[in-house]
């Protein structure tokens, strides 16, 4: 399911689809949390570079697009990550979206919600069981998040891996989480889950780096008895910290969270990958918890694993702009090892 699954504010309808039918659902863009990843047919986050079920894709025989574009993050609904004997069908509410890539078995223009309730109540007068595919995405969603939880474990520096691990003990439903792009956040989008509509965001079309503070920003507006917590990395800080100035000036007490690698992180994992050799990307160890308090907000520097609780704790309960500035080590991500295998392989693979 895709942002335009998200115009509804509810995700019932959707709710009542894949448990009447017990279909597995995965969520992207704006419609994360909208089924929470707690629900027992809801796999995640689709994207196959940080979700290990997403892979699977490719192995369906129905694939069902609800306002989900064919785009690159579905590989254009080509293969190898659609099969071409899988039959493809398209929900959405704009007509020029159906079919635009690669022809379907079924198209239907309208709201998500409403035509998945209209599905819903159809598939209500057949009987449906659980599919042996579903113990399969389990284990592969089961094997990722173990794998995650071992990162980091027995290293000298911290990994980002460690942080969030860290933040998640803290997170309830209500709460808004917001990434920036780069390879610490990409840790983050594998790991913490999206709970309830409207509270997990991530880049969206019109923005990339440095998005993470403004969406933090806005988010607090709307919903100011929620906590907002902004995860960003060195180098995105850089295209939007300054906005910390207007928090203060706004009293909107954000929490960023910042994973200092000093490098631009991702680029620099890509370039080593796939040239052996980085450019330009190499960062200082720059202070911007100073530059967070030099504008009236709560700043402060994160060296060690020991040191992350207290920091994190003091940061929730100031109620004010807040930044920690956490060192961690440069380590790849699942996104940037996949965007590294796709260069090598040379074949068409979503993101």
């Amino acid at each position: 399911m895709g942002s335009a699954g998200a115009y509804s504010q509810s995700g019932e309808a959707l709710e009542n689809l894949i448990e009447t039918t017990r279909v597995p659902l995965m969520t992207e863009g704006d419609a994360r949390g909208l089924v929470s990843d707690a629900h027992p047919y809801c796999y995640g986050f689709f994207d196959s570079g940080l979700n290990q079920a997403a892979k699977l894709l490719r192995e369906a025989d129905v694939v069902v697009l609800l306002g989900r574009k064919q785009d690159l993050i579905v590989g254009y609904e080509m293969a190898p990550v659609v099969s071409l004997e899988a039959t493809v069908i398209q929900i959405d509410p704009s007509e020029a979206e159906i079919g635009r890539n690669r022809g379907v078995g079924e198209g239907i223009v309208g709201d998500i919600s409403a035509v998945a309730q209209q599905l819903a109540d159809e598939a209500a007068k057949h009987s449906w069981s659980d599919l042996p595919w579903l113990k399969k995405l389990q284990l592969a969603r089961s094997a990722q998040e173990e794998t995650l939880n071992s990162l980091g474990e027995g290293d000298d520096r911290m990994h980002a891996m460690q942080v969030f691990k860290e933040v998640r003990r803290h997170l309830g439903p209500d709460d808004f989480l917001t990434f920036d792009g780069g390879d610490f956040c990409h840790f983050g989008r594998a790991y913490l889950p999206a709970l309830a509509p409207h509270r997990w965001w991530y880049v969206s079309t019109l923005g990339m780096l440095g998005s993470s503070l403004p969406t933090a920003i806005a988010a607090k507006v709307a919903y100011p008895d929620s906590r907002v917590f902004a995860f960003t990395g060195d180098d995105a800080f850089g295209f939007n910290g300054m906005e910390f100035d207007t928090a203060v000036r706004h009293n909107l007490p954000v929490v960023g969270i910042m994973g200092n690698d000093s490098a631009w992180g991702i680029d620099r994992q890509i370039q080593m990958g796939v040239y052996g050799k980085t450019v330009a990307t190499d960062l200082l160890p720059t202070r911007y918890d100073q530059v967070v308090r030099g504008l009236g907000g709560h700043g402060e520097l994160v060296e060690s694993l020991e040191e992350l609780p207290s920091a994190l704790e003091r940061a929730i309960k100031l109620e004010r702009p807040a930044l920690l500035n956490v060192q961690v080590q440069n380590a790849i991500s699942p996104r940037a090892q996949a965007a590294i295998n796709r260069w090598k392989s040379h074949n068409t693979e979503a993101f």
